[in-house]
């Protein structure tokens, strides 16, 4: 992974480099210690802290799983801790801006482990959830409902690489045939790893969203719970079974679900975050003549 994906801040190849290459000559890393060189060391609850500010909880654990993203990431603080000794070494620090800039760090990093505890303890229930999606989907407009018809379906892949896959595939037509539930076959065999745990179901399909042969099965298939024969395609071989059939008009709720619930969840977290700043503000006063006289500074400038 790029190490500008990893952080807001960038830095050059060389820096990057230049900052492992001290690694060379080093002794043995004591525990928890990543990366150490002239300006200090880098630990592993640095660099677990960094990420955090930097990288989505969804990213951050397939992130760290790389041993070589972890090695720039802890070349990227080190780089930045070097940084901070020269501008202190060349009296950048001194200043009020300095001394003011240094304090709202702090505070940004303390706010930081505030709200990850503050989001913890307010993650809203399933039935706030629900609530609000159901809400949500009574007052969109009929055009951002608006669907064509689409047939939903489950299916097991056999991919084509694994030996024998079509008399696999075959066997299990046979077992679906024989009155084997087709969720628990698939959670079992199927190599979609996107459907699999769902019992294969890959929602609602629409004309040209899956692959011609995938699509000319799935259109054959009439009734609900009516099975394919096995379908090859590009990625292996399916069996297809039908679920429902609806026609062009507006999505149903379980269509929309997921998005839904996802921008409830959102929506209901800042709703929160945005009490407990009021709550914080409760008795500060703003001195508008300080503001003004702030402010106009900027005025004249802009005017020249």
């Amino acid at each position: 992974m790029n190490i500008h994906v990893l952080r807001s801040a960038v830095f050059t190849r060389s820096m990057v480099l230049t900052a492992l290459a001290a690694l060379a000559a080093a002794p043995a890393l004591a525990d928890g210690v990543l990366l150490q060189g002239p300006a200090g060391s880098v630990t592993t609850a640095e660099v677990a802290a960094d990420a955090r500010t930097r990288i989505s909880d969804a990213a951050r654990s397939v992130v760290l799983a790389k041993p070589e993203n972890v090695t720039q990431l802890a070349a990227n603080v080190y780089v930045q801790r070097a940084m901070a000794a020269e501008a202190e070494r060349k009296g950048l620090a001194q200043g009020p801006e300095a001394a003011a800039a240094l304090v709202l760090a702090r505070d940004k990093a303390l706010a930081d482990i505030y709200l990850a505890d503050f989001e913890q303890h307010h993650i809203p229930d399933d039935a706030a959830l629900t609530a609000y999606a159901q809400a949500a989907y009574r007052a969109a407009s009929a055009k951002d409902l608006a669907a064509p018809q689409r047939a939903r379906a489950r299916h097991i892949l056999i991919k084509s690489a694994t030996p024998d896959a079509r008399a696999k595939a075959e066997q299990l037509l046979a077992e679906l045939k024989a009155g084997a539930k087709f969720e628990d076959l698939a959670r079992k065999n199927s190599e979609d790893e996107g459907s699999a745990s769902k019992g294969g179901d890959v929602g609602y399909v629409t004309d040209g969203a899956t692959v011609a042969p995938f699509e000319e099965a799935l259109k054959a298939l009439t009734a609900p719970g009516e099975l394919s024969g096995v379908v090859e395609t590009a990625f292996g071989f399916h069996i297809i079974r039908l679920e429902e059939r609806l026609p062009e008009g507006k999505r149903t709720f379980d269509e929309v679900r997921e998005p839904l619930l996802a921008q409830a969840r959102t929506a209901l977290m800042r709703e929160a975050r945005a009490k407990d700043a009021q709550r914080l503000l409760e008795g500060t006063q703003s001195d508008d003549a300080a503001v003004r006289a702030f402010s106009g500074q900027f005025v004249e400038k802009t005017a020249r």
